[in-house]
């Protein structure tokens, strides 16, 4: 008689209802999570360095690239874009950071007296609030600003020079990135190759290609529309004769590197003005917004596309994450990799439209993809 063999049963696990499964793996996830964690901040001044020089190899590449197209070798041009680069990076350290330390300078010794100015001023308009017996009062706000501007002045000037030295004490990371962001334009492609090899495959490939175009849509994108709106800015308050132009503008557009935070600077700048003329800061801050909406509305779709395709909220949410986890890096790295997120997932759970085509991961709205040290080309 033949023995029928019945099928193996499937696995414990499968046999596990999916709530139990779901609630034995958030906490591995969780110790995994933070694991990760306390190996980012143990390495976190290397991490640091290898960020910071692939963001820059990220965006010399380009120059790199237009004259390999002009028939120059690799290294050549790899050697001729970086010294152009130094040499620019010089001369801006020669030139305009004297100059904003110096704005700098002033900002801490007329700050003293736009504060009285600002106290002078809010006490007039509680006189005239009270003469008009609206329901104003400024009494309290007052007294806080008079009370605690000059310990804050006092602080901010003893911690100046320590932030100086230790900007300067920073050589030996300066260097370490100098020396990285060479190493990456000449060789970044064998570098994450090896790393995205240990992905399974297709993802790897699928990984390293949305990482390639996030990336070069957003710094290359955000750091073209910063460096337009901080000389922009700085052409338009000097040409309204406002005081510190140079260290406002260059301020504003270094924060408009990252998404909303220029919001911060344009509100920063515009109460440090009106605090010594209030008509001239409600100036600067409408010539801002016009400013901005032009750029927004005008230059910002053409450089950048649609950027990353990411909801206001979750971009907002990604920055909150990307600070507390490795601070000023995390805020850099978190929209770009949530971009990349998004696209993974998208690919893995297709929206309602029907599952995305092959190509759509990798023809993105965006510049058209380069080599920038992580793609698979040479």
């Amino acid at each position: 008689m033949t023995e029928t063999t019945e099928p193996k049963s499937s696995s414990w696990l499968s046999r596990l209802p999916r709530w139990l499964v779901v609630a034995l793996a958030i906490p591995l996830i969780g110790l995994d999570g933070w694991v990760i964690l306390q190996g980012l901040n143990y390495f976190d001044s290397i991490i640091s360095a290898l960020i910071l020089a692939t963001v820059l190899a990220f965006l010399l590449d380009f120059p790199v690239r237009f004259l390999q197209q002009r028939g120059i070798q690799r290294p050549s041009a790899v050697l001729i874009i970086f010294l152009l680069a130094l040499t620019l990076i010089a001369a801006l350290a020669i030139t305009l950071v004297p100059l904003m330390l110096t704005q700098l300078e002033e900002l801490i010794k007329h700050l003293p007296d736009w504060l009285d100015a600002g106290s002078r001023q809010l006490q007039a308009f509680q006189r005239w609030a009270v003469v008009r017996r609206l329901p104003v009062n400024l009494s309290g706000v007052i007294q806080r600003l008079e009370a605690s501007a000059p310990e804050g002045i006092e602080s901010f000037s003893l911690q100046l020079p320590n932030v100086v030295i230790g900007a300067a004490g920073g050589l030996i990371e300066t260097v370490l990135v100098v020396a990285l962001t060479l190493y990456l334009l000449l060789h970044g492609s064998a570098f994450w190759q090896s790393i995205f090899r240990w992905f399974p495959q297709p993802w790897g490939n699928q990984i390293q290609q949305s990482l390639r175009q996030n990336f070069q849509s957003y710094f290359v994108g955000q750091a073209t529309v910063a460096l337009i709106q901080g000389t922009t800015l700085s052409l338009a308050f000097f040409l309204i004769h406002l005081p510190l132009f140079l260290l406002f503008g260059i301020t504003i557009g270094l924060l408009s590197l990252v998404p909303f935070f220029d919001i911060v600077g344009v509100l920063s700048v515009s109460l440090l003005t009106a605090l010594n003329n209030v008509w001239l800061g409600l100036g600067v801050f409408f010539l801002c917004l016009v400013i901005d909406q032009i750029i927004d509305n005008a230059v910002s779709p053409r450089i950048m596309g649609k950027l990353v395709g990411l909801n206001p909220v979750w971009i907002i949410l990604s920055l909150l994450l990307g600070a507390q986890i490795l601070g000023v890096i995390g805020v850099i790295l978190a929209i770009p990799l949530a971009s990349t997120m998004q696209d993974i997932i998208e690919h893995v759970y297709p929206t309602v439209t029907g599952p995305a085509a092959p190509s759509e991961l990798e023809e993105k709205d965006a510049p058209q993809a380069v080599n920038l040290g992580i793609s698979s080309g040479s």
